[in-house]
C-alpha cells in the first residue's frame, strides 16, 4: 500500500553553497512513500494521484513537507542541565559533572532516556548524534528509548578518565569490553549506529586514547565523535597536557583518530593548518551556536570551514545549549554568520540541518531530501497554526522568502507531526487553521 502524503514540500537537491538552484519548493506536492517507509516519488500532488488512485491519501493541508532535522552534537547526560550559571567552559564543566553523574542510577537513566527521545522528535529532529552517558547501562537505555520511540540515533559511551569526578571515569581496563558489547547490541538495529565517544583531549589519558584507535582500527564502521578548539582556556590547558603536538588536532591525529566517519565539535579557533588536514581527512564539523554564545566561546568561522570544502552540520549541544530545537539552532547560526559578515540564505540554512548533514555523516544515501528510494523522513510544519506566523507569511513575495522566515521565526510548537521511516513518530493535536 502506497502512501501520499499531501502539502508543500521544501528541500535541497544539491549544495546550495555550490549551485544557485540546489533548492526545491512545490507549492501543492505530494510524498510517495511504501510500507518499508521508503519514498517512492515525489512531484506535483495531482499527478501522483493519477499515478496511484488507490493509495492511502494524508492532506496535511497548506502545511510545509520538509525533510527530517538532524542534530549534529548534542549530550544525553545534560538533558536536565541546560541554562548553567558559569563562567566559562572549564568552570561550567565543573556545574555539568554532577549532572551527568546521577545517570548511574538506572531507573533515572531510562526515564530520562525516554524523554530525551520524545524531546527531540517533538523538536523535528529525526536524527541525532548523541554523546551518551559514562554508564553503559544509561547508553543502553537512550539506545532502547531511540528504538521504541523511532529516532534515528548514533551515539556511544562517554569516554573520560581524568580532569573529573572519579564517579565518571571510564577504566582503560575495561572501556573496550563495555564499547565492543553496545557496538554488537544495536549492529543490526536499523535506526541505530554506534559512536566512539572519547569527551576530548583533556579528559583521556594516554591510555584511554589507545582504547580509542584499537575501537576505531577494529570498526571502521563505527562513527567517531569529540570535541575540539571550543575555548581559549581548554586549547591551552590541553596543550600543556600534550606538549609533543603541533596544534590540538595532532593529538587526535597521533592516535589515529581522525577519519572520513570523525565529527568534531566546535572548531572555533582552528589554525589553518587544522582547517587544512581536517579537509585533507575528510573530517565533518559541527557547529553549535546558542552554546558557543551561552558558554561565550566565540563566534564560529563558517566562511574559514566552507573554504576548505569541510563538511558541516549545526547541533544544539544541549546542555550548552539553551534549547532543543534544530529550527532555532539554524536562526542562530544566520545571526552567527551575520556577526561576521557572512550572510546565509535560506536554501543554506536548510542544507545545514538537513542534506548537509546527511552528506557529513555518509547517510545521504538513506536521508537529508526527497529522493525516490531514500527514507520518507520528514517533519509536518504548520505556521498558519500561530497567527502572527500566518500573517508574516503574507507579506512575503517569494517561496524562498517564506522559507527563510520559517527558518528564522520557526518552533518546535509549529511541528504538527514528525515522522521517521514513514512511520508517523509524534503528532500534535491538530488546531484550526487561521484565516488568511
Amino acid at each position: 500500500m502506497k502512501t501520499l502524503h499531501l502539502g508543500q514540500l521544501a528541500h535541497l537537491r544539491e549544495n546550495p553553497f555550490q549551485e544557485d538552484t540546489a533548492l526545491q519548493v512545490i507549492a501543492k506536492g505530494a510524498l510517495v512513500s511504501d510500507e518499508t517507509g521508503k519514498l517512492v516519488a515525489v512531484g506535483e500532488a495531482q499527478a501522483m494521484i493519477t499515478v496511484w488512485p488507490d493509495a492511502q491519501v494524508v492532506d496535511h493541508g497548506d502545511a510545509w513537507l520538509i525533510p527530517g532535522l538532524i542534530d549534529g552534537h548534542i549530550h544525553f547526560p545534560q538533558f536536565y542541565a541546560t541554562a548553567a550559571s558559569a563562567n566559562h567552559l572549564l568552570d561550567w564543566l565543573n556545574i555539568i559533572f554532577p549532572a551527568e553523574a546521577t545517570y548511574a542510577e538506572p531507573d533515572f537513566a531510562t526515564q530520562t532516556a525516554q524523554a530525551f527521545t520524545a524531546r527531540l522528535l517533538a523538536s523535528g529532529t529525526t536524527t541525532a548524534m548523541v554523546f551518551g552517558s559514562q554508564f553503559p547501562a544509561a547508553t543502553r537505555a537512550l539506545f532502547r528509548a531511540a528504538r521504541t520511540a523511532g529516532l534515528r540515533l548514533i551515539a556511544g559511551m562517554t569516554l573520560m578518565d581524568r580532569d573529573a569526578p572519579e564517579s565518571l571515569f571510564t577504566s582503560a581496563e575495561t572501556a573496550y569490553a563495555e564499547n565492543k558489547a553496545l557496538i554488537d547490541w544495536v549492529e543490526n538495529e536499523p535506526l541505530l549506529d554506534y559512536a566512539i565517544t572519547p569527551r576530548f583531549g583533556l579528559s583521556c589519558t594516554d591510555a584511554l586514547l589507545d582504547v580509542c584507535r584499537a575501537l576505531v582500527k577494529d570498526h571502521p564502521n563505527c562513527w567517531l565523535q569529540t570535541h575540539i578548539n571550543e575555548n581559549s582556556d581548554e586549547i591551552e590547558t590541553t596543550a600543556r597536557l600534550f606538549p609533543q603536538s603541533r596544534h590540538y588536532l595532532d593529538i587526535y591525529a597521533t592516535w589515529g583518530l581522525l577519519t572520513p566517519r570523525t565529527v568534531l565539535a566546535h572548531n572555533i579557533h582552528a589554525g589553518e593548518d587544522e582547517l587544512r588536514e581536517l579537509a585533507d581527512l575528510g573530517c565533518s564539523v559541527v557547529h553549535c551556536p546558542n552554546s558557543n554564545m551561552f558558554l561565550g566561546s566565540g563566534l564560529f568561522p563558517m566562511a574559514r570551514h566552507l573554504e576548505q570544502g569541510i563538511p558541516l552540520m549545526v547541533g544544539t549541544d544541549v546542555g550548552g545549549g539553551t534549547g532543543f530545537s534544530m529550527l532555532e539552532e539554524l536562526a542562530a547560526t544566520y545571526k552567527v554568520q551575520q556577526l561576521q559578515q557572512n550572510r546565509l540564505n535560506a536554501a543554506q540554512l536548510l542544507y545545514l540541518g538537513t542534506l548537509g548533514a546527511a552528506r557529513a555523516l555518509h547517510m545521504d544515501d538513506r536521508i537529508g531530501n526527497f529522493v525516490a528510494g531514500k527514507q520518507a523522513d520528514f517533519l509536518v510544519f504548520a505556521p498558519r497554526t500561530d497567527s502572527y506566523l500566518a500573517q508574516r507569511l503574507n507579506f512575503c513575495q517569494t517561496d524562498e522568502e517564506r522559507l527563510f522566515a520559517l527558518i528564522l521565526l520557526g518552533r518546535s510548537q509549529h511541528i504538527r507531526a514528525t515522522y521517521v521511516a514513514g512511520q508517523c513518530v509524534h503528532q500534535r493535536p491538530r488546531s484550526l487553521p487561521v484565516p488568511h
